[in-house]
């Protein structure tokens, strides 16, 4: 038996040991990769809030951050079994490919540009695909745009990443624009690495600046690069079997609470990312700020890529998302 399914066996052990005793009180766990100081935690904890006192402590949540239950693929097979009542995740894509093209090198030109994607019925379609594997999508937070970050070179052009081991989601479309970049694209688990990069198994990474800071990344890192060229976000997802055990009322609780600490986290972050460059630069790390469209020309290969892959389904959702920054 392969060690990570041994290890969600156990937890689902644990967990559904818990919710014997806990008579007539809904207790919904949440897992998470990041860590308890990072806005997706202190989003949920607002989530937290509202929903224990519209509720009246009848529901509760119980938040598990810092990867405690496994990392985003065991905890999603969790939301499958019902072991796992809620999950944090940035990739779905190994579920719906088409999630793939929500994170495009250069393809929100703003964070307006972004809600109005992922406020509307383009993620509403998207968030469909996903009900038969068993967990639903029901909201997302914000990550934000990536930048480079390297240990042996500042980055001022997209040469300058020419050979670098460059690590990165396991999303294609970060994959592939890492290598469309030059560099050496290292797929790892967040919980791998820092450690990852202590040791120099990579040169560098890709992230945006809370995660950077919060990992506390800046320890191996010397350098960053305000490239900017992805924007992603983690989906709240939630287990089906959870979903259909809530009453209408219980779903409509939920549902508000979520959109209220949505909005928290957005003003939230908004503010953090002003303060984020100066905390940074305290620890020593030099900051670059290269010509954008010089990194978006290079990566302009890999909307061919995904179009070539996943034919008019890929081009008309790029499309669509494009036009809505027009509106």
């Amino acid at each position: 038996m392969k060690k990570t399914t041994v290890h969600i066996i156990l937890i689902a052990m644990v967990l559904w040991g818990c919710r014997s005793a806990e008579n007539d009180v809904k207790v919904l766990r949440v897992g998470l990769s990041h860590g308890k100081s990072h806005s997706f935690t202190l989003a949920l904890d607002q989530l937290k809030k509202e929903v224990e006192t519209e509720t009246n402590g009848q529901i509760q949540i119980k938040i598990y951050p810092g990867s405690q239950l496994g990392n985003e693929s065991e905890m999603q097979e969790m939301l499958m079994i019902g072991s796992l009542d809620i999950a944090l995740a940035g990739l779905v894509n190994n579920h719906e490919p088409l999630f793939s093209i929500l994170e495009l090198p250069y393809l929100y030109e703003n964070r307006e540009h972004v809600k109005a994607v992922n406020n509307g019925p383009i993620l509403e379609d998207l968030a469909l695909s996903l009900n038969k594997f068993g967990f639903r999508l029901i909201g997302w937070y914000e990550n934000g745009f990536r930048h480079m970050t390297t240990s042996i070179k500042p980055v001022h052009r997209p040469e300058d990443l020419n050979g670098l081991l460059i690590r990165t989601t396991e999303n294609m479309a970060h994959i592939q624009t890492i290598r469309a970049l030059g560099a050496i694209p290292t797929p790892l688990n967040y919980s791998e690495l820092y450690t990852a990069l202590t040791q120099g198994m990579v040169d560098g990474q890709e992230n945006p600046l809370q995660n950077i800071w919060t990992g506390k990344l800046y320890e191996t890192q010397k350098y960053v690069a305000m490239t900017g060229h992805i924007f992603n976000c983690v989906y709240v997802l939630i287990s089906e079997r959870t979903w259909n055990k809530l009453d209408d009322q219980e779903q409509k609780i939920i549902r508000t609470a979520l959109r209220k600490s949505i909005d928290w986290q957005l003003t939230y972050l908004e503010e953090l990312e002003k303060e984020l460059q100066g905390k940074i630069e305290k620890e020593d790390v030099v900051f670059t700020f290269p010509d954008k469209s010089l990194f978006e020309t290079k990566t302009q290969p890999v909307y061919d890529y995904f179009i070539n892959l996943y034919g008019k389904d890929a081009e008309n959702l790029i499309k669509e998302i494009k036009a809505l920054n027009k509106e």
